[in-house]
């Protein structure tokens, strides 16, 4: 989708436009649902692998999310 043409590109966008204008409830739910999905798969041991992976210690994770360096060890463990 990143090739349309100028005027394929303005025809999305002016349906985009149309269809947010039309239906302000339906999106206020979709976003509502997306952001719920998104906090639910951020858990601490999402957090937990994705610090892991930018190279802090298990004591700096520790840390960061509140919790002792033995839970750590037990996420990071889990793989």
């Amino acid at each position: 989708m990143d090739k349309l043409s100028d005027k394929a590109r303005e025809l999305r966008n002016a349906y985009q436009r149309e269809y947010r204008r039309k239906h302000p409830e339906k999106l206020r739910q979709y976003n509502a649902r997306y952001w719920e999905r998104k906090a639910a798969n951020y858990t601490p041991e999402v957090r937990a692998r994705e610090l892991h992976t930018q190279g802090y210690t298990q004591r700096q994770i520790a840390d960061e999310l509140g919790v002792s360096a033995a839970t750590v060890n037990k996420i990071l463990n889990k793989e």
